[in-house]
């Protein structure tokens, strides 16, 4: 059995060995009340930590969303409120991300998305959007990393995407 995770370190961690336990206890036969309807209890548990790691994706594809925006379309009337939007997004993704989530979380698959979403936005309002790498230029620690300001990942992308 693992070292168990406490719910207060990592509640996406603590959420998926609280199923696997309570699968157990019915797997083995376990003596419990009748009325105890553990399949859909563990299920509940385990949504709670799925629920958090879709908030982290979430938050971080909005994040590299406003990232793209603001390098294909620098002056923009909305460049401001974007950075705005990197420095909150990157907030709530560093506020709810837990270490058990990093071998969930798929960067080049979120990176697509927000390439997707950023020039269907942009098209919108007429600006077009850079062509983007196929895969994300940034790792979960540098997306993450609270000394990094908007401005400095505006740059690091700009960068790496050359003249």
């Amino acid at each position: 059995m693992p070292q168990p995770v406490r719910y207060e370190d990592d509640v996406f961690a603590w959420s998926q060995q609280q199923a696997a336990l309570l699968r157990a206890l019915r797997r083995d036969g376990t003596p419990l009340p009748n009325d105890l309807d553990l399949e859909h209890l563990a299920e509940e548990v385990e949504d709670l930590g799925v629920s958090e790691l879709n908030g982290v994706r979430s938050h971080l594809v909005l994040t590299l969303e406003h990232l793209i925006k603001t390098v294909s379309a620098p002056d923009a009337p909305s460049v401001r409120h974007w950075r705005r939007e990197i420095d909150l997004h990157r907030r709530e993704a560093g506020l709810r991300w837990t270490p058990g989530m990093r071998q969930r979380i798929d960067l080049d698959q979120l990176w697509a998305r927000a390439v997707r979403d950023a020039a269907a936005d942009l098209e919108r309002f007429g600006d077009p959007a850079l062509p983007m790498p196929a895969a994300c230029p940034f790792g979960l620690d540098e997306l993450l990393g609270a000394h990094d300001t908007a401005e400095a990942l505006v740059e690091a992308l700009a960068a790496r995407l050359g003249p």
